[in-house]
């Protein structure tokens, strides 16, 4: 009797285009998404054409390449993630990749990307922006999945919810954040959100918090100054954007702002 091995038990059916279907639903999405790739790391091998390596800025090139290749791993990596949370994958793997991911230290790549999706997403479209954030969030999930005492991964799922407009849940991460490494930027996050948020005792508190720290920090100064002009003590807020003016220079929306207040006071 012939015996069979795995190979001989992966049907494929072949129709009149190059492309190749199996009949397991399993090895389809596998196939489909290394063809994908396929297909989107052409661009960078379509820009690395030494014929046309003059004709291209090298910064531009290098960072515009970069995020392409970036892009491409978080494809590879959400497709992992899927084949390892279907249930036709054995229980024991599961947990032998977090196992591993732990001892390679994944959970600091993880927060990378987070922070690179961060740096690098487009405020204008507004379905992409809810997306890259709900992926930066999906990130930092991995990475406290790995190693829930990374800081950084709490901090940064922070800053992900306060784009989505999701204040009080940003709160809760930055506080988790801060319960693993005391953090002044963590600080000033929690009282730029509850600003945001509409709480603005709360947030003049975190800022004076920091400021009883550094009596000289820039941020918590020109923070209480934006807080100030939130609840409409504009003359406090004069006051506050003065005090920063002289450590360091606004940014064109907090010039925009004060200008606001001095016309109103």
């Amino acid at each position: 009797m012939k015996k069979s091995n795995d190979a001989d038990d992966v049907k494929v059916n072949r129709r009149s285009s190059d492309k190749v279907y199996f009949e397991s639903i399993l090895l389809q999405k596998v196939y489909d998404r290394i063809d994908f790739l396929k297909d989107e790391s052409k661009e960078i091998l379509q820009d690395l054409d030494l014929n046309r390596f003059e004709e291209v800025d090298v910064r531009e090139f290098g960072e515009n390449t970069l995020d392409q290749i970036s892009d491409i791993a978080d494809e590879a990596s959400q497709f992992k993630s899927e084949i390892l949370n279907s249930e036709d994958f054995p229980k024991i793997l599961k947990e032998y990749s977090i196992d591993a991911k732990k001892a390679l230290n994944m959970d600091a790549d993880y927060v990378r990307r987070a922070q690179r999706k961060l740096n690098n997403q487009d405020s204008g479209e507004l379905v992409e922006f809810y997306k890259t954030n709900l992926r930066i969030i999906e990130l930092c999930d991995k990475a406290i999945e790995v190693n829930s005492s990374n800081a950084e991964a709490y901090y940064l799922k922070g800053r992900a919810l306060v784009n989505l407009d999701k204040y009080p849940q940003a709160i809760d991460e930055y506080i988790n954040s801060l319960a693993i490494e005391d953090d002044v930027k963590v600080l000033i996050a929690i009282a730029n959100a509850n600003t945001l948020n509409g709480d603005y005792d709360d947030a003049l508190d975190v800022y004076d918090s920091v400021l009883k720290k550094d009596e000289e920090s820039f941020d918590a100064i020109k923070g209480k100054a934006l807080t100030y002009y939130a609840c409409g003590d504009f003359k406090k807020a004069d006051d506050e954007f003065k005090k920063a003016t002289a450590i360091d220079s606004l940014d064109s929306y907090s010039k925009e702002i004060w200008d606001e207040c001095l016309e109103k006071i």
